[in-house]
């Protein structure tokens, strides 16, 4: 790990100290749920148990800060502890969904008043941003950064700052599971090319969120992101989001057609 002095990834004002990629909090939670008390952590194609973290000398104190008042402490009180606390999955089940599909419920966030959307939101644009602008190791190998590209880099930087609001060329949608005791894995952030866009993919336990960004970004993604000004959908569920999201769009579409 690089220890010289830097000046933080985020604001960049101040030197940088010791940061986490993923917060501590995510590997005390998979930590627990595995036998050996390390972590599984996935990236790419490589699967491994270790209670090595990811670090860096990348933001400064106060941009850390931010990151953890503005989204971390928040969403982890809802996330997926062990089995029987998982907040968020207990606060939708007592709920009713506005969408159903064969595989998944759907749920308008401006119906969800005990969480904070915009804590989700504030906490997955850091953690898309901090893989792609800084510079990781996992296991003695450099993770590769730069995934969404300089300029949509530069606008998750000014979000996360509160000096401009989310892009418009982008979409965070968000899928919980419903299943009792959901994988207890950490997923680091990838990312795949489709038709005129590209879609980022992040997973803590019991929580999948999904950057789309690109202008060419089919609308039921925008309509049901949680980054949606109007209100999006938040989807309970043990498969992909991409089928729900298109199916509650076109329902949304015929009940305002009524």
């Amino acid at each position: 790990m690089r220890t010289s002095v830097k000046t933080c990834g985020l604001c960049k004002e101040n030197a940088s100290v010791d940061s986490h990629f993923i917060p501590k909090a995510t590997y005390r939670i998979v930590a627990t749920k595995s036998k050996s008390n390390h972590p599984v952590l996935i990236k790419g194609n490589k699967i491994v148990k270790t209670s090595a973290q990811v670090r860096s000398y990348f933001l400064c104190k106060d941009c850390e800060g931010r990151l953890n008042d503005l989204g971390e402490n928040h969403v982890f009180r809802y996330t997926y502890k062990k089995t029987g606390h998982f907040k968020l999955q207990k606060i939708l089940k007592k709920l009713s969904p506005d969408f159903k599909s064969d595989s998944a419920l759907v749920y308008s966030v401006n119906k969800i008043s005990k969480i904070k959307i915009d804590h989700f939101v504030h906490f997955a644009a850091g953690i898309f941003w901090k893989a792609s602008a800084g510079e990781w190791s996992f296991l003695k190998k450099t993770l590769k950064n730069h995934q969404l590209g300089n300029m949509y880099e530069e606008q998750l930087g000014k979000f996360l700052m509160g000096d401009s609001s989310f892009p418009e060329n982008m979409a965070i949608t968000m899928s919980v599971s419903n299943e009792r005791e959901p994988i207890p894995i950490v997923i680091f952030p990838w990312h795949e090319r489709r038709d005129g866009f590209f879609v980022h993919h992040f997973y803590i336990p019991g929580i999948e969120f999904i950057l789309w960004a690109g202008n060419l970004i089919p609308k039921h993604f925008k309509e049901t992101s949680i980054s949606n000004p109007l209100g999006g959908a938040i989807f309970l569920g043990n498969s992909s989001i991409t089928r729900e999201a298109k199916e509650y769009s076109k329902a949304k579409l015929k009940e305002r057609n009524h």
